[in-house]
């Protein structure tokens, strides 16, 4: 008897399998395209050009897939290469796809609708409950403190500390740690290859 390459189970161990039946095992199947998630509590902005109806068939472009094939694409927000991302302890990784409010229970800013809410566990608690705002203008990450108790720090990668005076924003380098009181951050570039 030959040995299969998988595990048979015996006739009658599987409730309402009949032995008669045909062989449906997939072979060759074409690979499946898995849609890319942001990481959990970072919500992705919307896309420029209209409604999300809209968008979704802006995305596909005008090209009609081959007659007799029907192409479907959800409109999943992926990462850019090379994006900007926060990282933290925890395994916290935060992809700068839109303005982030950093903090240990930061509260929705009306004035920044956009931005996302990312919380952070201090077990030191130095860090307020809305402390500062990190977002990409420009190419350049900003980093505003929001009037924290502590204050904020960017520690560039030649060893440069520089205190934010609150409410202004200052530009943070590739490299840089950011301190929101003894809470650090490291913010750098997503691996080209990155998902």
């Amino acid at each position: 008897m030959a040995e299969p390459d998988f595990i048979v189970p015996p006739p009658g161990l599987i409730p309402g399998a009949r032995s008669d039946a045909p062989d449906r095992t997939v072979r060759d199947a074409p690979p499946r395209v898995l849609p890319v998630f942001p990481p959990p509590g970072v919500v992705p902005p919307p896309l420029p050009g209209g409604p999300p109806e809209a968008q979704g068939a802006a995305a596909q472009g005008s090209a009609a897939p081959p007659t007799g094939e029907t192409r479907i694409e959800a409109p999943t927000p992926s990462p850019q290469p090379g994006a900007w991302r926060l990282r933290a302890q925890g395994g916290l990784e935060v992809l700068l796809l839109r303005p982030v409010l950093l903090g240990r229970d930061p509260a929705a800013d009306p004035g920044r609708p956009q931005a996302a809410p990312i919380r952070l566990a201090d077990p030191a608690r130095s860090v307020s409950k809305t402390h500062a705002l990190v977002e990409v203008v420009d190419g350049r990450v900003m980093v505003t403190d929001l009037h924290s108790t502590n204050g904020t720090r960017v520690l560039t990668p030649e060893g440069e500390a520089r205190e934010l005076e609150p409410g202004r924003g200052a530009e943070a380098p590739n490299g840089s740690t950011l301190l929101l009181g003894e809470f650090a951050v490291r913010l750098d570039r997503a691996p080209l290859n990155s998902v």
